[in-house]
């Protein structure tokens, strides 16, 4: 029997290293991946998932049983990924996993050549962080724009309008072909 992310958490709140490394084992990919189309660079993406939970076991006894562990993970994820991204002048160089990783996720059943991949990750660099990690959520986590707002403190209009903008520099740097 599965435990719940909420039984997990009151074993860690007591040291308990299993149910963490169970916490770990199944959300981490979706940390690492979260940070990684925030901050672009595999390294600091993995630097940043490891903080993300040395957070969580610090927090486990203070947690609170109505938190959903998921929403406090892509709050946490999004506020040290954006935060790096800013404290951060000079970018890392893509490896070309992300180009694989960008390409297959696109919603285009057309085949893409390199050029265009280096356009679309150009793009998605160019992005404000706020622009690119509400477009990594939305559209590589597929969540939602009310979790979004949540998430990362804003109203759903504002994140709404981040989309917006997005999508159209995104559109205005690519050509405006989708």
């Amino acid at each position: 029997m599965q435990l719940s992310d909420f039984e997990l958490m009151r074993r860690v709140a007591d040291g308990d290293q299993q149910a963490f490394s169970t916490l770990l084992d199944r959300h981490s990919k979706m940390v690492l991946n979260l940070s990684y189309r925030i901050v672009l660079s595999r390294d600091d993406a993995e630097d940043l998932c490891q903080e993300v939970f040395e957070r969580l076991w610090t927090q486990a006894p203070t947690w609170r049983d109505d938190a959903k562990l998921t929403t406090w993970l892509h709050r946490v994820t999004s506020n040290l990924a954006l935060n790096y991204s800013q404290r951060v002048q000079q970018r890392h160089v893509l490896d070309d996993g992300l180009v694989e990783f960008i390409v297959d996720s696109a919603v285009s059943d057309e085949p893409v050549n390199e050029d265009e991949n280096t356009a679309v990750l150009d793009a998605l660099k160019a992005l404000p962080d706020s622009q690119r990690a509400v477009m990594a959520f939305r559209f590589y986590q597929d969540t939602s724009v009310k979790d979004i707002a949540k998430i990362m403190g804003l109203s759903a209009k504002a994140v709404e309008s981040l989309i917006g903008r997005a999508k159209q520099q995104l559109k205005a740097r690519l050509g405006g072909r989708e």
